[in-house]
């Protein structure tokens, strides 16, 4: 069986074997980042992401937006643990004819998102091949009992989220299939897409005080991460709020959309879901004000087992789709 017949999951299922966990590690093998104890009380949290041209670099994208979003696919994933990253390295492979001009921006790119954000960039590796392919590494030192699992979510959590949703399904309506928009839509859509952010404090702040049971970025699709975490932690996850940034609706209503798969499978959004228990919310919200960030509930979680929406017309099964690396959306 070829690999892309058996899909991201599939083949991830297939290696777990060959994997070999720390003694002491809190995060499981399919976790997105991986941790290393270095003593009694810290741990190393470390995560290495790949932006592959053929695949990720979209129209009018400029080589230095390349780099900086391989900088925020690779450190989203140690936000979301409850860690702020501080380190940061990346692989440049090329072909030999790609202009040096070009070269230099990516790494500018890169750099830069860095610098604004604090986290050393350490340089990396250079090599050739027939596209260009961007691997990033990003780590950085918690203490272990601030990392923060997908499984942790228990009966009664409220489900948040740090921001909206919508705007790369737009971008991506835009960009590849033509779709027209409003033109301050557009703009936003495009930004979201071109030069995505992280939110760097929230997630840490709650995991330092103790108010988030699980968490994870939704780069690969808000429905797959909703999926992901209900099973992680063998509970239903109900929606009762689709977190819908502004316009996103009415785009959808235009050209016919299903608005639920706008939100559920748009991707490459690098928003944190969280859970949270109830009795905690009014301290998590008060630190997310603090810290100039912010907590969106769309849901709770319950007894039972996937992803279900609380729509107008009744429950919605929300299926385990999203990004894959194989197989792209499905």
């Amino acid at each position: 069986m070829k690999i892309g017949d058996l899909g991201e999951l599939g083949l991830i299922a297939t290696l777990r074997d060959y994997v070999r966990l720390v003694k002491g590690s809190r995060l499981g093998f399919d976790e997105d980042a991986s941790d290393l104890p270095v003593c009694d009380s810290q741990s190393i949290v470390i995560n290495v992401d790949t932006f592959v041209a053929k695949t990720d670099l979209l129209p009018d994208m400029t080589w230095a937006q390349a780099g900086r979003k391989t900088a925020v696919m690779a450190m989203s994933d140690l936000v979301a643990k409850g860690t702020r990253p501080q380190v940061s390295l990346v692989s440049l492979c090329a072909p030999e004819d790609f202009e040096t001009k070009d070269a230099t921006e990516i790494i500018r790119g890169f750099s830069q998102y860095c610098l604004k954000n604090d986290v050393y960039f350490l340089g990396g590796d250079l090599g050739m091949s027939d596209d260009v392919i961007l691997t990033a590494v990003a780590l950085g030192v918690v203490d272990s009992n601030h990392i923060v699992t997908r499984g942790g979510a228990h009966v009664g959590d409220i489900i948040a989220v740090t921001g909206l949703f919508g705007l790369t399904s737009v971008a991506y309506q835009v960009l590849l299939k033509g779709l027209a928009a409003p033109e301050s839509l557009r703009k936003r859509a495009v930004a979201e897409a071109y030069l995505p952010h992280i939110d760097f404090n929230l997630i840490p702040s709650l995991a330092k005080s103790g108010l988030v049971s699980s968490c994870m970025d939704s780069s690969d699709g808000l429905g797959k991460t909703l999926n992901t975490m209900a099973q992680q932690s063998s509970n239903l996850f109900h929606i009762n709020r689709l977190p819908l940034a502004s316009g996103v609706r009415e785009f959808g209503r235009t050209h016919d959309l299903d608005e639920l798969n706008l939100v559920m499978r748009g991707g490459e959004e690098f928003v944190c879901v969280a859970t949270i228990p109830t009795e905690k919310w009014d301290a998590a919200e008060r630190i997310a004000r603090e810290v100039g960030g912010r907590l969106i509930p769309i849901g709770h979680v319950m007894s039972g087992s996937g992803v279900r929406y609380e729509s107008s017309e009744g429950l919605v099964d929300v299926p385990l789709e999203g990004y894959d690396s194989y197989k792209e959306w499905g």
